[in-house]
Parts: structure tokens; C-alpha cells; sequence
């Protein structure tokens, strides 16, 4: 894949995502909005975008630096742990946006690039959208939003060659898994048949094995140590 765009890249899924590519020879424009990718190297771009606005995603696509893109990865997303009796209507949506939202509306600039190499999407998505998950009601909807997202674009987008996929990584070891109590990390690794967290590179390395899969499109890959067995 010579093309790659990655959202949120600067997270820790993000990183590892655009380290991943630009090991694989790929030239990738990475988004952030408030820190910078770690990484540096001489095929990555980066470019400062607060993909919220109505105008973010068309500002993304302004700084494109080519006229295709073989693959597109959206990791943006995330949310603060909070329990259904103490959510905020406001809190509820502004998960929605950045979780369901924006993937929608970056896609969505992208379909003329995208369509020009019959590259792919990857959706990041969240084993929560299964299990309910500990974050609370707010990130599992919008993660569950996302999988069905996934299956809409996939059904819609193949006439072009794009391929439209998603991983549901989780619990992941990231800054958003070190905010959850000890007790509830705890739990959660007792249900889950690895006992142990997944590693970001791990989420990266099924990011890139769906996205070179194909023949494969619409799915969504868990990858969670399997905590959720389906």
C-alpha cells in the first residue's frame, strides 16, 4: 500500500499504526489535533486538524499530498469512563461525533482518492461494542455504531473497489485502559483467555492484515485476547 491516511494518529493505537506503515515502505499523512505523531521519517506527513468542525474532514482532504489513497485507517475515537446514571446528554454526544461522526465524514471526502487506487478503510472500532465493555453506555453505543457503519459502507462502497473493514480491539494497553480502576482492569483480565492486555502493535499488525485481505469486506476482527468468544 503506497498511500496511507491515518486519523488520530497521534493515540496509541494511532502511533502504532503509522509506525506500521511506514515500515512497509508506505508514504502516510497522519491527523492529529492537539499532540503530534512521535514518529519521525521523511514519508510521513502530518497535518493539524480538529476533525469535529464541519469543515475538519474537508480540511483533511485539502492536504492531501496525492490523488489517490490505498488505505485509510480511522483510529480517532475514545471516551471518559462514566456510568449511565452520571452521563451527560452533552457527554453522549460528543462521543457520537468523534466516534461515529467523523470516521463517517472522513470517508466520506476520501471516496474520490479511495476510488482512484480501490483501496480500503479501516474502522477502529471496540470489544465493547459486544460486551457493553467499562467505559459506559456512551462509547459502547457509538462503538457498536461503528461496526454498523462498517457493514453499511462495505454494502454501499464495493461497486467503487473499496473495501470497507473495522478491528474491535480491547482491553488494549493505552492511556484510556490505564484510566480505568485497578479492580475493574482486574476483572477484566480475569475474562479474558490471554490474561493480558493486547499491545497496540498487535491492533496494527490486524489493522494491515484486513486491509491486504481482498477478497474480504463489511467484517469486523476482535481482537481482545479473546475476551469476547463468538
Amino acid at each position: 500500500m503506497k498511500h496511507v491516511v491515518v486519523t488520530g494518529a497521534s493515540g496509541d493505537i494511532g502511533t502504532a499504526v503509522v509506525a506500521r506503515a511506514l515500515a512497509s515502505g508506505a508514504e502516510v499523512l497522519a491527523q492529529f489535533h492537539t499532540r503530534p505523531p512521535a514518529v519521525a521519517h521523511p514519508s510521513l506527513s502530518s497535518v493539524r486538524v480538529d476533525l469535529t468542525r464541519d469543515d475538519g474532514p474537508a480540511e483533511l482532504v485539502a492536504a492531501l499530498p496525492w490523488n489517490s489513497v490505498d488505505l485509510l485507517v480511522n483510529c480517532i475515537g475514545g471516551a471518559r469512563s462514566t456510568r449511565y446514571a452520571d452521563l451527560s446528554t452533552a457527554a453522549w454526544r460528543d462521543c457520537m461525533q468523534l466516534n461515529v461522526e467523523v470516521p463517517f465524514a472522513v470517508t466520506r471526502e476520501l471516496l474520490a482518492p479511495l476510488s482512484a487506487a480501490a483501496g480500503a478503510v479501516v474502522n477502529l472500532s471496540s470489544v465493547a461494542a459486544f460486551t457493553g465493555g467499562a467505559f459506559g453506555p456512551h462509547y459502547a453505543a457509538a462503538k457498536a455504531a461503528v461496526v454498523g457503519l462498517t457493514r453499511s459502507a462495505a454494502r454501499e462502497l464495493g461497486d467503487r473497489g473499496i473495501r470497507v473493514n473495522c478491528v474491535a480491539p480491547g482491553p488494549v494497553a493505552s492511556s484510556m485502559t490505564d484510566s480505568l480502576p485497578d479492580d475493574v482492569l482486574a476483572g477484566l483480565l480475569a475474562a479474558t483467555a490471554l490474561r493480558r492486555v493486547v499491545t497496540p502493535d498487535e491492533v496494527a499488525d490486524s489493522v494491515f492484515g484486513i486491509a491486504a485481505a481482498t477478497g474480504v469486506t463489511g467484517q469486523t476482527l476482535v481482537v481482545d485476547g479473546g475476551r469476547f468468544l463468538h
